[in-house]
């Protein structure tokens, strides 16, 4: 399962869980969970992409 969709089911979860009225701890977590998911999927996509400015620099 790719980031992308990790991220997905996550925002899913959580918002089924704010509809809910589930416990705030609970929803705090599932949304700290979502902001990881976001951060390491910008980090590989900005890596990648300096990768390939990098090589295009180069030619």
């Amino acid at each position: 399962m790719g980031k992308v969709d990790k991220i997905e089911v996550a925002r899913n979860i959580l918002y089924n869980a704010a509809r809910m009225n589930m416990n705030k701890e609970i929803i705090l977590k599932i949304s700290q969970k979502i902001d990881q998911y976001i951060v390491e999927h910008f980090n590989k996509n900005s890596s990648q992409k300096d990768i390939l400015g990098k090589e295009q620099i180069g030619k």
